[in-house]
């Protein structure tokens, strides 16, 4: 009997164990929600276009919105660093038709703690895509090798070069992993 007890209790903890092990990795976002770039998604040439109204038939305007990069700074939820400056992130360019792809940088501030500085503290950045009709997703940036504080990601807009336009929400999370 004392055999059987002591097999199921090894095998109890091994089961434990093995369960614990096969979980992913749970994780805090340190940012706020409403972080994140409106993109304009439209046929070519319409992005920008001032639709002639001035009769000058200039489509300077059109040229020119794509061209430009974004930048938003990246708030920390209140309490959680003494700055609430968690960073910057940089999108490029600022607007296109589907299939333009999207190039997107964070740079995770450094204030220069050893405890507390977002630089150690952040283990993921994605990019949350909300695109209206279709369903969020979610896509994670790659870490740079070199440099801690930076992460990029590259993605297409998707959808029919010729459709309508719309508006899509690019979010950006900060995460650290739950102990």
């Amino acid at each position: 009997m004392r055999r059987v007890l002591t097999s199921l209790t090894v095998l109890s903890l091994c089961l434990a164990l093995l369960a614990s092990c096969n979980q992913d990795p749970e994780y805090e976002q340190l940012n706020l929600e409403s972080d994140c770039f409106d993109v304009e998604i439209a046929p070519e040439g319409s992005v920008g276009d001032d639709d002639d109204s001035a009769g000058d038939d200039d489509d300077s305007a059109a040229e020119d919105a794509g061209a430009e990069d974004l930048e938003l700074s990246l708030v920390a939820r209140p309490g959680l660093f003494a700055d609430d400056s968690l960073g910057t992130a940089y999108l490029s360019p600022a607007s296109g038709p589907a299939g333009t792809r999207f190039f997107f940088t964070v740079v995770v501030a450094d204030n220069g703690l050893e405890s507390g500085n977002p630089t150690s503290i952040v283990d993921r950045v994605a990019v949350k895509v909300d695109n209206g009709a279709l369903t969020v997703n979610e896509f994670d940036m790659e870490p740079s090798p070199a440099d801690e504080s930076r992460w990029t990601l590259t993605i297409a807009a998707g959808g029919d070069p010729v459709t309508a336009s719309r508006e899509d929400r690019l979010c950006i999370a900060v995460y650290a992993e739950i102990e």
